[in-house]
């Protein structure tokens, strides 16, 4: 009997070898930048959400399940998209490769642009579907994008780097205009601001309490909104979207009480707390489709089977 964690990582070791042999001219490298190194956003136009076109956020793309419209994400590569880990299950049960693919290079809601179908989820290893942490996600597309003027790669910050409390920030998505409604037929873009973490830890703390339920605020997650205003924020179709710092993706649009709530910030996944872990993950998944590696990356984590030999 031999335990499947030694057939599994003789399983990546050997994919990873073969993608790294067939790169040629793909590019596979992320761009990562210090946050340091970039000026504040002066942008205020936006607050409170309206239109805006791709050309601004070329790096932004629709997650298609079935051809719908469901969540959205962040070009890393010519063939990896960022987006969150739990748009890719239904009641806890994950959902697969095989229904999503995603529109790259779209101002409107299914139009336009190139579509391409994912071949690989790979799921954080952390991943909490309980309190929704660690609730990042990597794509891998089966067709490689092109990049023109509306489809680019992202930027990200390196590991570990941290914004400044009230820094101005955008949100963009397809995602509702307000709790409950249709989603939105063209792409919008709010201007919120971070919210400091110990604030927005214990007004979840007490959302939670109020309504006998579970809302952590973990080290991983940024807040961001107008506190104690409200009337901005992301929201239902908005998941897996970036949340921008001067053009560089600083999170993942993750969770939140309703939408544009004064007294809740929404909740993102910090980017930079997994910089590492979506280089290795891009690095290891880059290849041509690979079906079975989809269902081996969001296994690892979660089960031991033996196989016999």
């Amino acid at each position: 009997m031999l335990c499947v964690t030694l057939i599994l990582i003789a399983i990546v070791s050997c994919g990873a070898s073969e993608i790294r042999n067939a790169v040629g001219a793909e590019d596979f490298h992320i761009k990562v930048v210090s946050i340091e190194s970039l000026k504040p956003n002066d942008d205020s136009r936006i607050v409170g959400g309206s239109p805006t076109s791709i050309q601004n956020f070329p790096y932004t793309v629709q997650i298609l399940n079935n051809e719908r419209f469901s969540c959205g994400g962040s070009i890393l590569t010519t063939r990896h998209v960022l987006s969150a880990a739990h748009c890719y299950f239904r009641n806890g049960t994950f959902l697969g490769p095989e229904p999503f693919s995603i529109r790259a290079g779209a101002t409107y809601l299914n139009e336009a642009g190139s579509v391409h179908s994912v071949s690989t989820i790979v799921i954080h290893h952390g991943y909490n579907r309980t309190i929704t942490d660690n609730d990042v996600a990597v794509l891998v597309l089966a067709t490689v994008l092109r990049f023109t003027v509306t489809i680019q790669r992202a930027t990200i910050p390196f590991q570990g780097e941290t914004l400044t409390d009230n820094s101005t920030v955008v949100a963009v998505g397809w995602g509702r205009t307000i709790s409950g409604g249709e989603v939105s037929n063209v792409l919008n873009a709010v201007s919120v601001r971070t919210v400091n973490r110990g604030v927005c830890r214990q007004r979840y703390i007490e959302y939670a309490s109020r309504l006998n339920s579970s809302a952590t605020v973990t080290d991983n997650m940024i807040c961001a909104g107008l506190l104690d205003i409200g009337g901005a924020d992301t929201c239902q179709g908005d998941s897996g979207g970036p949340l921008i710092y001067n053009g560089t993706v600083v999170g993942i649009t993750s969770w939140g009480a309703g939408c544009a709530q004064p007294l809740y910030p929404g909740v993102y996944a910090k980017v930079s707390r997994y910089t590492t872990w979506i280089n290795d993950t891009v690095t290891t998944y880059n290849g041509s489709p690979r079906s079975q590696a989809g269902i081996i990356a969001v296994l690892m984590p979660f089960i031991f089977v033996l196989f016999r030999v």
